[in-house]
């Protein structure tokens, strides 16, 4: 897994951010049924998906969502998937190699998100990660049904690392959007 800093104020706002990026990656690639490991401190397991998380900002990341998605707005996270299909990521997993992909962060939109909706940035910065894993490792929210198993898989994953519910806000359904579309 490799990770680039491409906007120097994610080291001033979340100091231990490689360790938060380990512990999602794992939880996510874990629960979600690619790995039979149940430590999450396992560095063998880790080396398996090839994965590179992108600290980036709005600009840049506004650039890339202009350029692959239409949308010219900056956005939380972007996924950008090496395999198109389930059945290739359990294949590959199985042979030892998982090409993920790409997850690119904004540190601007994390932060006033994390603040619009009284988060700690850590918890969000957690949860938009494991949403990232979980789009390379196949799933979506493009459906209703979709939406509910990947928000469900979610909610477990961040429940294992003792992150709160991030779509309950004061008891009620977070609003429609947590999670740019």
């Amino acid at each position: 897994m490799e990770v680039e800093v491409r906007e120097p104020q994610w080291s001033d706002r979340l100091p231990h951010h490689q360790a938060l990026i380990h512990r999602a990656v794992v939880a996510a690639y874990v629960f979600a049924g690619f790995s039979s490991e149940a430590s999450s401190s396992d560095t063998t397991l880790i080396s398996q998906a090839e994965l590179s998380v992108v600290l980036a900002n709005d600009t840049s990341v506004q650039a890339l969502n202009k350029e692959y998605r239409g949308k010219d707005k900056p956005t939380n996270v972007l996924s950008f998937s090496t395999l198109d299909d389930p059945d290739e990521a359990d294949l590959a997993s199985q042979r030892g190699v998982l090409p993920l992909g790409d997850i690119v962060l904004s540190l601007e939109t994390l932060i006033s998100e994390a603040n619009e909706q009284s988060k700690r940035l850590e918890d969000h910065f957690t949860h938009l990660l494991v949403h990232g894993v979980l789009h390379l490792l196949g799933y979506d929210h493009i459906e209703d049904d979709d939406a509910l198993e990947m928000e469900g898989l979610e909610v477990e994953i961040l429940n294992r690392l003792g992150v709160k519910n991030p779509y309950e806000f004061d008891g009620d359904r977070l609003f429609e959007g947590a999670i740019d579309e």
